[in-house]
């Protein structure tokens, strides 16, 4: 039996490259930067010599063409064939061993590819650093799988490559990609990915240089001085075009270095001057190696700082097959572990040592910061006290509602909060309303901490609050609420009077969830198109049990005690109808479509009666 070999359609990988690997021709400029930076380490790590200088020159005819140079390691005739010429090959292996080093960022052997994504022709000059007479060799590669290699033993004919080990990329634009070789674009690009490159980075174009990056991290190597950290951060994180010194110290509130002996991970959390959502995902700037990997936080970042924007530079992590993400493994876990702990050790030493700059910092991040509160016990207390309850008597933040010793009921929904609102206010009941996102989460942690009796308002007697006639005026109230009962029937509602405050209300409306759920069914079936309405009709079918509203009327009030008087039903009609539908849209609540035309149809005729 015969064994035959695999063979690779280089322009199918390259479309693949385009169209599923990476995101955009972009990054043909981080790919040409990862390898000149594995270069140069390696050639540090060949030479044994620490004090190895590193550069990279990006040598710009506008629109044309792009001369890509490094003085790293080099590459030997053997070494092109066995890593250019073998798609997944990586050159980045130890010479002795076979295996792929840790201190390098590309792996996979197919960095270089990237570049026939804006170029028809890779031409590359390279002289190793491990041959004293070593050549400088030419090799010009196609898309089509072919390509040549020339020894040049004598230098005198290149003229652009005179390095005394290191490789020249030479890239021409292909037609519709000559944007990816203008200097506004190179540059922006290696600003981008190599900003934090640990050695000079030069564009050159007619004769000009300009240094790119400032070869340091500013929060490594001494005492970090937080105003040139926010200056960084100002500048990486500016807006284009926007000027970054008028508007430095303004983006964000404050920084927090950090660092992870795990992964050796280090940088920066910049905390925005902004609120933000609780579901919003920021943009940070996550390096690798000193090379920029991705925006993306994901499993690194935690979820719930919401509230920064991140520059970290990772050593020991795995890159995915793209360079655009990290392998989620114990490592990775373990940095994210220790990023959080910096974090929370920070919010806590504000709100003990700077009472004023927390109380700042909580009113930016209110919303983001609760869900912190319940995913962390160690700061619960410190967030739960600063956040803000609306209630009957005004806003209560949780130190107030936990020390106030007397229970705490609230209503679960902004319909029952609408509902019970006025009397619990009117009598100078507390009533806290959660509808709001997290609030009874963390009411209800409160009570648990701190031992403290936490009530719905649906287990609360609501007539509590409402006080029993007399036997006599229930005497003379009775015909008018069996009256009353007659006329609302027809909306699932009964009548009830009772004496409370204020005075000045008639009635109180009064309605479940159940109750609620099926008017609002009962007001989306009026507009909805009809092949939605047995859809509508099953949903409100579904709903259990026998459910009815209660209207109370307040015999306090001078209206309802003329009612009371009321013999003609026809006139009590009208009245009626009049204070349930008010009541109703003073609630909020959702009316049916036929509610309103009877409302306005009697107060029509009782303007008709008056005139």
């Amino acid at each position: 039996m015969e064994d035959f070999r695999f063979k690779v359609n280089l322009g199918g990988m390259i479309e693949i490259l385009s169209d599923h690997l990476y995101s955009s021709p972009d990054v043909y400029i981080r790919e040409l930067l990862q390898n000149s930076v594995d270069a140069i380490n390696a050639k540090k790590s060949y030479s044994q010599d620490l004090d190895v200088e590193g550069l990279i020159t990006l040598e710009i005819e506008e629109g044309k063409q792009l001369v890509f140079t490094d003085n790293g390691l080099g590459l030997t005739e053997n070494e092109i064939h066995q890593f250019l010429a073998i798609i997944g090959e990586s050159s980045k292996k130890n010479l002795k061993d076979g295996r792929i080093q840790t201190d390098y960022i590309g792996r996979f052997g197919i960095g270089l590819l990237s570049c026939f994504m804006v170029s028809d022709e890779i031409r590359m000059y390279t002289k190793s650093c491990c041959s004293v007479d070593a050549p400088v060799l030419e090799w010009c590669g196609k898309p089509n799988g072919i390509y040549n290699i020339t020894s040049h033993k004598d230098e005198s004919d290149i003229t652009s490559f005179n390095e005394k080990s290191g490789t020249q990329v030479i890239l021409t634009a292909k037609p519709g990609m000559e944007d990816y070789f203008t200097k506004e674009t190179i540059k922006r690009l290696v600003i981008y990915y190599g900003m934090l490159l640990p050695f000079p980075v030069i564009i050159k174009q007619d004769n000009t240089e300009e240094q790119i990056n400032p070869v340091y991290l500013p929060w490594e190597g001494r005492e970090t001085n937080k105003n040139e950290l926010m200056l960084f951060g100002n500048m990486m994180f500016a807006e284009p075009d926007s000027n970054m010194l008028a508007n430095a110290g303004s983006k964000f509130f404050d920084c927090v270095p950090f660092y992870s002996k795990e992964g050796n991970v280090s940088g920066v959390a910049y905390i925005l001057n902004h609120a933000v959502q609780p579901t919003a995902k920021n943009s940070h700037r996550i390096y690798l190696k000193n090379m920029l990997l991705t925006e993306k936080g994901d499993n690194l970042v935690p979820d719930w700082a919401v509230f920064t924007k991140c520059i970290v530079n990772a050593m020991d992590l795995r890159p995915t097959a793209s360079r655009e993400g990290f392998y989620v493994d114990e490592v990775l876990l373990k940095a994210r572990e220790a990023i959080e702990d910096i974090l929370i050790e920070y919010i806590e030493d504000l709100a003990e040592t700077n009472p004023e700059s927390f109380n700042r910092f909580f009113s930016i991040h209110e919303l983001s910061l609760m869900p912190l509160a319940l995913a962390s016990p160690k700061l619960f207390k410190i967030i739960a006290d600063h956040c803000k309850f609306e209630t009957t008597r005004g806003t209560y933040t949780g130190y107030a509602l936990r020390t106030s010793n007397e229970p705490l009921i609230y209503a679960p929904s902004e319909s029952k909060y609408k509902q019970l609102s006025q009397l619990f206010f009117a009598q100078d009941k507390r009533l806290i309303n959660t509808a709001y996102v997290y609030s009874l989460e963390i009411l209800t942690r409160l009570g648990e901490v701190y031992g403290l009796e936490v009530t719905a308002v649906e287990d609360w007697n609501i007539e509590d609050l409402m006080k029993e006639l007399s036997p006599d005026s229930q005497d003379e109230t009775f015909d008018f609420i069996k009256a009353a009962n007659r006329i609302l029937k027809k909306y699932d509602c009964c009548a009830e009077i009772k004496q409370f405050s204020p005075a000045n209300q008639p009635v109180f409306y009064l309605m479940d969830e159940k109750i609620l759920l099926k008017r609002q069914i009962a007001s989306v079936r009026a507009t909805a198109d009809k092949m939605f309405y047995s859809m509508l009709d099953a949903f409100a079918e579904d709903i259990d049990g026998v459910t009815a509203a209660t209207l109370y009327f307040n015999y306090e009030n001078p209206l309802v005690k003329k009612l009371v008087q009321q013999e003609d039903e026809a006139d009590l009609k009208l009245l009626v109808e009049i204070l349930y539908i008010q009541a109703l849209q003073i609630g909020g609540f959702p009316l049916h479509h036929n509610e309103l035309g009877i409302l306005n149809r009697n107060i029509l005729i009782l303007m008709e009666r008056g005139l």
